[in-house]
C-alpha cells in the first residue's frame, strides 16, 4: 500500500520542481544576447578605440561615468588592445568631432587610420538613476540602469558588434531582499561586466 501510495503521488514532484524553476527564474534577470558579425576579430594585434558616451539620461555625467566602466571591465576581459582615452580626446580634437553619435562614415574612417585602430565602440545611455520600486526586499529606491553598445569596424563604418541591456536592481532579488542591488555604481559595474564578458566571447580568434 505504501509502495503504490508512493508512486501516485511521485508524479507531483516533477511539477513542483517545474513550478519552482518559473518562480527562480525570473530573479536570475535576462542575460546578454548581443549581435555579432562573422568579420568581428580578436587578437593582440587588434587594437579598440573607445569614443565617449552619448548621454541620454537624468543623471547628469552618466555618460562619462558608464564609458569609464566599459573601458576598465573590457580592459579586464578582451584580448584586443584599447587606446588610451588621452590619445583619443587628442584625436577627435584634431578632427573637430564634439559628438561622436553624429560622426561620418568617412571621418570615422580617418580617425581610425590616424589613430592605427581596427575598432571602434560608440555608447548611448539611456537611463542611469535611482527609483521607486518595490519587491521581497521592501519598497524603496532602487538602482536603474540602461544603454547600448555599438562596435564599428574602423575600415568601413559598418557594424561588427551590438548590445543593448537595462538593468534594475530588483532583476535578481530572491526571497527577503536577497541578491538586491542597492547602489548605482556597482549596478553600472555588473552591466559593464556582462557587457565584456559578452563581447570576449563573441570573439573569434584570427
Amino acid at each position: 500500500m505504501k509502495t503504490d501510495s508512493l508512486q501516485k503521488r511521485s508524479p507531483v514532484l516533477p511539477a513542483i520542481a517545474l513550478l519552482l524553476f518559473w518562480i527562480i527564474l525570473p530573479a536570475c534577470g535576462s542575460s546578454l544576447k548581443p549581435f555579432a558579425g562573422h568579420e568581428l576579430r580578436g587578437g593582440e594585434g587588434v587594437r579598440m578605440a573607445i569614443l565617449p558616451f552619448e548621454n541620454l539620461s537624468k543623471g547628469q555625467g552618466a555618460g562619462k561615468t558608464m564609458g569609464n566602466y566599459i573601458l576598465v571591465e573590457f580592459l579586464k576581459r578582451s584580448s584586443i588592445r584599447i587606446s588610451d582615452p588621452g590619445e583619443v580626446a587628442e584625436a577627435l580634437s584634431k578632427e573637430r568631432v564634439r559628438l561622436t553619435t553624429s560622426i561620418s562614415k568617412g571621418t570615422l574612417i580617418a580617425l581610425g587610420k590616424t589613430m592605427n585602430v581596427n575598432l571602434f565602440l560608440l555608447g548611448t545611455v539611456h537611463d542611469y538613476d535611482m527609483q521607486m520600486a518595490s519587491g521581497a526586499g521592501g519598497t524603496g529606491q532602487v538602482p536603474v540602469v540602461a544603454f547600448s553598445l555599438r562596435i564599428l569596424d574602423a575600415s568601413t563604418g559598418e557594424i561588427v558588434w551590438a548590445g543593448n541591456a537595462a538593468r534594475r536592481g530588483t532583476d535578481r532579488e530572491t526571497v527577503f531582499g536577497l541578491g538586491r542591488i542597492q547602489s548605482l555604481d556597482r549596478l553600472a559595474e555588473e552591466t559593464a561586466k556582462e557587457f565584456a564578458e559578452a563581447f570576449a566571447a563573441s570573439l573569434k580568434k584570427p
